[in-house]
Order: structure tokens, then sequence, then C-alpha cells
């Protein structure tokens, strides 16, 4: 395992103890050329000397936080041997742990950060004697052969990370060293030829052992106090330099054949079964360390000859070839991964005899190519303690894999990833947030629809027909399933009830009237030819959604909806589709050609496109009775129905309120989920969300971790607790938080505003350009001067958007009546589409987004009151993501990143849309629409609550230095 210096042969070879080889001379088996790939790659890079001091400095190992490496060193005078050494890496401060006098060797640092392990013979009564021996040796013109010392005196020793608090491990009579401690910190691995002291040997055992110590020894096992010792390997010949795995299961060493000729690597169970053997390189092959995901090792071999070893990487199960990826002259082995899996430290030993530790950056993606291993998963092991971009990187490549094939809400990929954050979370100490105390929280959902073969619409009274299904009439898709019998019907205009507000005076079209028990005859859409102002005040409660609860909410049977002959739509209907909006419903809701809707109003006396105009002009025309008609319905919709599952986890502080930090982990499958803005080439891809939203789940996971690990150092750092939550079905109507907010009663007894005060929510965060957008202030007063105090302390630009009703999950959670504010980078050409790749994510941005939400966190997390006070806001803003929340649909999509451009300027535009029929193009910047002035993207908004449906208008946009006036029809979404 570990780091002893031995020259072998006449090759001078530097090699170390804990992992060392034989002290006799050898050389390697040549039963057959060792198999291994030997092709330039840049696994390792950016390598950098980390130590400089002594002529022999090695054997390098990092601390579970990766803040600490222990190292040993000649380096001091008075002693020829190693000590112990623990290095801050932020500082590189360097303090020694070992007594200063003895041969010390296998350092190891305690998970708890609190110890330190290292092996030393600083007892041995003998020790001045050997100490005089050394020096003369090393003055002595002509140097003799050097090998490890398998010194009968070394014992394992702990003491604190300043040296003090010396506790004796070990008491055996023989080479005791080589320990590791296991993840948790409970056990040690070691070597120890200790059995060739206490067993009797047969004859040439003894010959061979009292010739080489080394013979004897083996893998042993025991509690971190010294207790409980197991011995876990008997087979003659070295086997040494013990490894756990990151989970503690497995332990990975190298075996010396007996003859000490060759060696190679084994992993074995921690209680010694399942010995495996690894490597078949017939060199020696030693050294061996787990990468963190503990799906590769790295390992030293002589493959290349001795006078040259080198690192080589090769599969867990060892089915792959292995893969050399260091290729200086000299040696290099002893390699040891960081605890993220992002950086490798290794010794080198240059020409001159000399070594040092070295360190570089580590590409994993590389390595799991090479070796043709799977994306990485997440893994407990690999987080830094702080916010890091290559935790990002490494969060957002799984979540945007081939394998999560698009995260579509309810699909079998959505359970990996959710178990995946699930071990996360439990490593890291969390607690489940859900019902039970569990960490996750199913629930169904419609995720598909499909005509019945029950489904029905008769008139009978004054008209008497049977409407012909598809042909005259069709169910919508939120309609409730079931019998309705004949009941009146009511002509109620648009259906839409909206208060008045600042500028504008209520609308009412059920005002005088009485629906309840009736059907409910109205318009969709809006009236098309009022000022531009009422209009968009009428555009916020024109949804069909709206107007079914509305009518529902009055009492009414059902619904009626028909765009009426003065409507731009006439009878044009899409095809039925699952409507994602799902809000629930209890009413049918059935959509009528508009020749059925003239029909009824024309029984009562009157015209409907006479009716439609005048209400187009804002003239108020009060609903009124369809007399002696009535209608009787049968609605049967086959609901496709899936389980989807919220992701919910705290860090308890013990406090009464909560801060709630989410973000959404599902995206659109193969872009039959959701609204994908795929081209016509790229239909049934995977659409990998990495920024929408792999980004946002990165964001959570890295404060998650964060914050878990700054509670374990301080457990009064924060004052309330932290929720952190993975919605799922984000991407068809925001239903995981709506679940959320409305089955909290199943979590806990507390009302959910009472509890949390505030929450924090990251939609597509990985675009970071030259600022980031902070959505929905308007939510609490206090949001706006935080933000500033934030954006002076971390220097990153922000820009604030009062409208908290934003098409993401922030809005769930502030209809629950809770502050509540969205981070967002800005929208690109690849949204929504197979396009929008984890290599486009900007990770060194990221990082420092996920670095100012943390701000927030903290200042509404470092006191037991309410930071922030809920507001309700009007929802009258405006900066929403065209597909998603206009009622007019061009297919532009504005860079809302932009600064310094009068007018919008358009990041992309949809395939076939009104915009690419136009001839818009990217970076086409929007001036003027249909006559309004655009200035900024709120002008853009209120301009496209203006236009008209169908009809044709002239779109002006400044292209280079030039203006183009384009003509544009507008397309009503449906």
């Amino acid at each position: 395992m570990k780091l002893r210096l031995a020259l072998l042969t006449s090759f001078s070879l530097l090699v170390f103890a804990c992992q060392s080889s034989s002290s006799k001379a050898v050389g390697p088996a040549k039963v057959g050329a060792p198999v291994f790939i030997d092709q330039p790659n840049k696994a390792i890079s950016q390598m950098r000397q980390l130590t400089f001091t002594g002529t022999r400095t090695g054997e390098g190992y990092f601390s579970r936080d990766g803040k600490y490496m222990v190292f040993q060193s000649e380096r001091e005078a008075g002693n020829p041997f190693y000590q112990m050494y623990v290095m801050e890496l932020k500082t590189g401060q360097t303090t020694r742990v070992s007594p200063g006098h003895g041969k010390t060797t296998c350092g190891w640092i305690h998970p708890d950060l609190k110890k330190v392990m290292w092996s030393s013979t600083h007892l041995d009564p003998a020790l001045q004697q050997k100490t005089e021996e050394e020096y003369a040796q090393r003055k002595q013109p002509v140097k003799s052969r050097y090998a490890w010392s398998y010194d009968e005196n070394f014992d394992i020793f702990e003491s604190d990370l300043n040296g003090k608090n010396l506790k004796r491990l070990t008491h055996e009579r023989g080479y005791d060293a080589e320990g590791s401690y296991s993840p948790n910190g409970q056990l040690i691995a070691f070597a120890s030829n200790r059995a060739g002291y206490t067993e009797k040997l047969s004859p040439e055992d003894e010959k061979l052992f009292q010739r080489d110590p080394s013979y004897m020894m083996d893998i042993y096992i025991m509690n971190s106090d010294g207790t409980g010792v197991k011995r876990l390997t008997t087979a003659k010949g070295y086997d040494g330099g013990p490894f756990f795995s990151p989970d503690g299961k497995k332990i990975v060493w190298r075996r010396f054949a007996a003859n000490g000729a060759t060696a190679e690597v084994y992993t074995m169970n921690i209680d010694g079964s399942d010995q495996k053997q690894i490597t078949h390189l017939n060199s020696m092959s030693w050294a061996p360390y787990f990468h963190p995901s503990q799906d590769y090792i790295i390992f030293a071999s002589s493959a290349l000859g001795f006078s040259n070893f080198e690192l080589f990487i090769v599969d867990m199960e060892g089915k792959q070839t292995p893969v050399r990826v260091t290729f200086d002259e000299g040696f290099d082995g002893l390699a040891a991964f960081s605890p993220d899996g992002h950086q490798v430290a290794w010794t080198h030993r240059n020409d001159k005899g000399e070594s040092q530790i070295y360190i570089a950056n580590w590409d994993d993606a590389l390595a799991r190519q090479l070796l043709k291993l799977p994306a990485r998963k997440l893994n407990p092991y690999q987080f830094s303690p702080e916010i890091k971009k290559e935790d990002i990187s490494d969060i957002v490549n799984f979540l945007a894999s081939d394998e999560m094939a698009g995260r579509k809400a309810g699909s079998p990929e959505e359970k990996i990833y959710s178990q995946e954050i699930v071990q996360l979370f439990k490593s890291w100490g969390l607690q489940g947030g859900g019902p039970k105390g569990e960490f996750l929280q199913p629930f169904t959902f419609t995720s598909g629809v499909t005509l019945g073969s029950k489904n029905s619409l008769n008139l009978v009274g004054n008209l008497t027909a049977t409407l012909k299904i598809t042909e005259d009439f069709e169910p919508l898709s939120t309609s409730q399933n079931g019998e309705y019998k004949e009941a009146p019907i009511v002509f109620a205009g648009y259906g839409i009830k909206a208060p008045a507000s600042e500028d504008q005076p209520a609308y009412d079209s059920y005002q005088g009237l009485d629906v309840k028990g009736k059907w409910v005859l109205v318009l969709r859409d809006i009236p098309e030819d009022v000022a531009p102002a009422m209009k968009r005040h009428l555009n916020l409660y024109s949804r069909n959604q709206h107007k079914i609860s509305v009518a529902r909410n009055q009492g009414a049977l059902g619904v009626l909806m028909a765009y009426g002959p003065a409507s731009a739509m006439k009878d044009d209907w899409a095809p039925l589709k699952f409507d994602g909006s799902l809000a629930e419903s209890s009413v049918a809701a059935l959509r009528i050609k508009n020749k059925w809707a003239e029909k009824l109003v024309e029984s009562s006396g009157k015209n409907l496109l006479e009716i439609q105009k005048q209400l187009n002009k804002g003239e108020k025309i009060e609903g009124f009775p369809i007399p002696s008609i009535y209608a009787k319905a049968q609605v049967d919709l086959n609901l496709e129905k899936s389980e989807a599952t919220n992701i919910l986890a705290k860090i308890p502080a013990g406090g009464a309120k909560a801060i709630l930090i989410g973000a959404h982990g599902d995206h659109l499958g193969r872009g039959d989920a959701g609204s994908s803005l795929s081209h016509a080439d790229e239909k049934g891809k995977i659409h990998y969300g990495a920024d929408d939203n792999a980004s946002g789940v990165a964001g959570v996971l890295e404060l998650a971790h964060y914050y878990a690990h700054l509670k374990l150092q301080d457990p009064k750092a924060i004052k309330k607790d932290l929720y952190f939550a993975v919605w799922s079905a984000e991407e068809i109507g925001i239903l995981g938080s709506t679940y959320f907010t409305k089955h909290w009663p199943e979590i806990s007894k507390k009302p959910f505003k009472s509890y949390f005060s505030a929450a924090l929510n990251m939609d597509m965060i990985g675009r970071l350009k030259d600022r980031l957008y902070v959505q929905g202030v308007g939510s609490a007063e206090q949001w706006t001067p935080m933000t500033e105090q934030i954006a002076t302390k971390t220097g990153l630009p922000l820009s604030v958007q009062i409208d908290p009703y934003l098409p993401t999950d922030s809005m769930a959670i502030y209809l629950a009546d809770v502050p509540s504010i969205n981070f967002f980078t800005g929208s690109h050409p690849e949204y929504h589409s197979p396009r929008d790749t984890a290599n486009l994510v900007n990770v060194a941005g990221e990082e420092k987004v996920v670095q100012v939400v943390s701000e927030y966190v903290r200042e509404l997390a470092k006191g037991p009151s309410d930071v922030v006070k809920f507001a309700k806001v009007s929802g009258q803003g405006g900066n929403h993501m065209e597909g998603r929340s206009f009622r007019i649909y061009l297919g532009t999509i504005p860079d809302y990143s932009q600064e310094g451009v009068k007018g919008v300027r358009v990041s992309g535009v949809s395939k076939e849309s009104p915009a690419e029929k136009a001839g818009i193009k990217e970076k086409d910047v929007i001036v003027e629409l249909s006559g309004s002035k655009i200035e900024n993207i709120y002008d853009y908004v209120y301009a496209l609550q203006v236009v008209k449906p169908g009809e044709e208008t002239v779109i002006k946009v400044k292209r280079n230095e030039a203006f183009v006036d384009l003509k544009i029809t507008p397309k009503l979404k449906e």
C-alpha cells in the first residue's frame, strides 16, 4: 500500500514500501508480453509539483474532505528516516505529526478529521544504534543497494492532527504498517508479517522468511481502536497495501508471487471472501487505489520495464484492457484520487533519484471512454465540501446522459435518478422530507388522453339534435367523465370574471346570471378589438381551464365552448391532446362547432355574430338564458395515468421555520412530454435537458451537500430547517410542486405557509452570460434590498423581475402564500430541443450562480424569525418564455440576457413557426410589432397580447445595421 523506498537490482528503482515490492532483486516474468493500451491521452492534465522539501517525499493521501494530505518525507536534520506530515492544501502549511525519530511510514487521516494514523519504530530500544548505522551507511562513497526495512518494531499509532495525544494501536512482534481507515472510520485494514513470528513455519518457509520478511506479509483488518484483529489473506508471498472501496464493502490490494518476481492487483470483500485477481500483466503491478466512483482502479506497473514505472487504470472487474495514463520518464506510482475524483496525486521520481508528490486534474469522463465504461453515476464520495464547478459538471452529465433518456415524468429513468439522489442525501446525513419521513413522494397524474366510445351530446326541447363526435363536438381533455342529464343552457359571453385593476374596470360575464345546475355557453379566447390595456388585463383570465374553473365556481353543470363566427380561429380545432395544466375539474367541458353555438343563440331571437362583434369592441352585453332548449351529455375519456415522484429531504435545525430550495428534475423524454421545440429532423430524439433542468438539480444537490457539511462542522450555523426538493412533472404543469403544497398536511401538522418562510427555485441556471435573473421578487418587498446586498457582496450582476406568476415551480409555492423567487440565466435556441446538451452548460458560471443562491439561503436562515414577508402581486408582469405563457404564438425565443439592446434580441425561432415563416433570424432585434414600438421585453409582451391571431401584420427587426419589415401571421396557442 504505501511508501517505502526500495532499490530493485541495478535499475536503482525507487519504490515505496506501503505499496512496495520485495527487497530482493527481481524482474518481470516473461511469460508473455503485457497487454495494455499504450496510446497518448489526457486523462491527467495540468500537472504540478506539490512538495519540494527534502530529497525523498511521497505517498500522499487526501483527507475525507479533500482539504488535507498526509505524506511522508525525509526533510529534517537529526533523523535519516521518513517522518509523517499533514499539509493543509489550501495554505500549504505543513505539520509533523510523528515523533521526529524512528522509521515512520504509511499515514492515513481519519474520516472525522480529528486524528491521523501511521506506522513507526520510535519505541524500538535499538533505535539510536540503527540511526547511527543509517548515517554511516549514507556517508559511504559507494552506495549499497537500498531496500525497505520490514523492521519488526513497526507498529501502528494514532494522534491528533497536531501530533498530540499519541496512542499505540498494535502490539504484536512484526511489521505492522500500510494501514488505512474504512470510509466510516470504524475499521483499519493493514499489512503484517506477524504470522512469521507466531506460527510454526515449514523449514522452507522459515528459510524464505529469514531471507525476506515480506514473504509472510498478509492483509489484516481490525477495529479502529486496535481490537478485533482478523487475518484476511494466507497466500505465501507479499500481500500488502490494502485500501477500502468508497462504499466500505471491498478492499483492493496487491499480491506478489511467492518468488517476488511479479505482482498483480486484487480485490476482496472486507471479510476476506471473493478474492479476485484484477490485473494479468505479468509484471510488477501494485499500489492500487479506487476511484471515488468505485468503477475503476488506478495502479502502478513495470509493464514498460523497471526503469519506467507508469500509472495505469483498469475497470473494477478487470474485464477491460488496462490503459496507461502517465507518460513521463522515471518512476510514477502510489497514486491516490481526491475524494471528489477530480484530482489525482502520485509520487514521481526523477532521473536523480529524487522523489516528490505531484498533483493534477483528472478527467473521469475520458477515463470511462478509455475503459469503455458507462457514464458516471452520482456518488456521495465525489463531492467537494465547497460549491464547485466539477461537482456541477458531474451532476449535469449524469442527468443529461443517454442513459437518462430525457427524464420524462413517470419514466423508468426518473426512478433511477431519484434513487441516486436519495442515496446522496442519505450519505450526507439528510433526513427524508416526505410523508412518514420518506425521501420520495409519489403522485399520480394524467399522462395522456384519448376518446372513449360513449361520448355523446344531445339537444332536446325547441331544438332537437344529436351532435356527432369530432364533427360537431368533442370533450376537452380536462373534462370530468360521467353522464350529465338534461339541463338548461345559459349564454355567458366570453365567460370571463376579471377583477378591477389600477387602470381597468372589472369585467364580469356572469353579472346578473344564474347558472347553477345549468350548462354555460361561452366564447373562447378574449374580445379581439378592445384597447391594448384591456386586452392585457383580460388575457390573464382567458385560459380555457380558468374559464372552466370560473363556471364551476358559479355552480354550473358544464361548459360548452365555441370560438364564435367573428373569431379569427373560426372552427379550426387542434386534435384532442392531453392538457398539461390539469387543474382539478368536476364539471363537463365540451367544445362545439360554431354552427351549433349560432343555432342556440338564434333560438333566443339573437344573432351570435353581431353579439360577438359588440363584445369584441368591449361593449357590455349581459348574458341570457337559451329558452326551452336543454343539453344532456356523456363524457368518456380514457385517461392514461402515470406515477411521478418528488424527492424531498431536509437538514433539521430545530427551528419552527424552514427554507425550501427546489428545482425540477423532469424533462421532455424524446419530445413526447410538454412542449418540444425540436426541428423536423430531430423528432423522436432524446431531449437531454441539460440546462432545463439538470442545471437546477445540480444547484439543489450542491447546496444540500454544502449545508450538510457546514452543519457537521458547526451544528448552530443555520437557524432554520433547510428543505431540499427535486420536483417532478414540472414540464406538464408544475404538478409535483403543486401536489407538494396541497398534500403538505400528510407531512406536517403545521400549515404550509406558517412552516415555510421562503422558497428558492432554480430553473435553467446553466447558461450564465452577463447576469443572473432573480424572478418573482414581488412576492416579498424584502427580496429587492436583499438582492442589492448580495449583488454587492458577490460581484455577480443580478437583475430583478417582479412578477411571481412564472412558468416554473416557484409559482406553485407562491400560490400557497409563501414568498418565492426563481433564478434563471436566460433562454437560448436549444431550449426544449435535443440540442440542450451538457457540453453547452457553463459550469464555471453556474458555480457562481449557486454561490449567489447560497448567499440568499444564508440570509434567510440566519435567524429564527421570518426575513421576508409574503406579498400579493397583481400578476401583470410579463417576463415569461413565449412558448409556455403567451396567448399568441409567434415562435420567437427572446434572449433575456441581453443588455444595452433597444428592442428584443432573438436567440432563436421554432421550426415551422410564424416567426420562421416570416423570415426572422437568430440575433435579429425586434423593434416594432403591429405598429407598437418595442424597446424592451415588456413592450414585446404587451404587443403580443394586442395582435390578432390569424391576421397578418408587420414585424420590424434590426438586422446588423439595417431595418427590415417582415410580414407575420400570429397564431393563437391552443
